[in-house]
């Protein structure tokens, strides 16, 4: 099959350059547009000539139709197995960044994120488990300052409390999921 696709490519590079020689020859006027449809007539010519000459017909019996066709599951399934874990990790990379976007509205920047998740649909249990997070004071100090009542005797750990209080309910509405399996540690 490779001789015979070979000496095919081969004739029609001949017939191709043999065309072009031509048409380089011809001198312009009348009969050039008629020339060329002759030149095109040859190369469609030997294009179709393996296939219509009996001597050389491509014969769809040769074929080993199943070395083409064979259905290897076991190789799709470590594959599907594979790119599940990949989706798997991208959705946990996604569901960091978008929650690092979050605290930064309320001026903290994620140091350490755990997510325990199991995103396979298929089990009883899938679905986010556990957010561990471990925040700090951002660097650009951009706080979402609420309303303050001058006169309260509120201190800086009241003040944080509320803060991470805030963000727990932020992610927990976000990612639809409850404050419970949130834990978040400032350092």
């Amino acid at each position: 099959m490779i001789s015979f696709l070979s000496t095919w490519i081969g004739q029609i590079a001949v017939s191709v350059i043999i065309v072009s020689i031509f048409e380089m020859i011809l001198p312009n006027g009348n009969l050039k547009k008629y020339i060329k449809v002759v030149l095109g007539i040859y190369i469609v010519y030997c294009m179709i000539t393996p296939f219509v000459n009996k001597n050389k017909l491509f014969d769809i019996n040769d074929l080993d139709i199943k070395k083409y066709t064979t259905n290897n599951t076991s190789k799709r399934n470590i594959n599907q197995e594979s790119m599940d874990k990949r989706l798997e990790v991208l959705y946990i990379d996604e569901l960091e960044k978008n929650i690092n976007i979050k605290i930064n509205e309320y001026g903290y920047e994620i140091y350490k994120c755990k997510i325990d998740a199991n995103l396979n649909g298929t089990k009883e249990n899938s679905g986010i488990h556990r957010i561990d997070l471990i925040i700090k004071k951002s660097q650009n100090n951009k706080i979402k300052v609420d309303k303050v009542e001058i006169g309260n005797n509120i201190n800086q750990q009241e003040i944080e409390d509320i803060n991470i209080d805030q963000i727990k309910q932020l992610i927990a509405d976000y990612l639809e999921i409850s404050q419970n399996i949130i834990s978040i540690k400032v350092k």
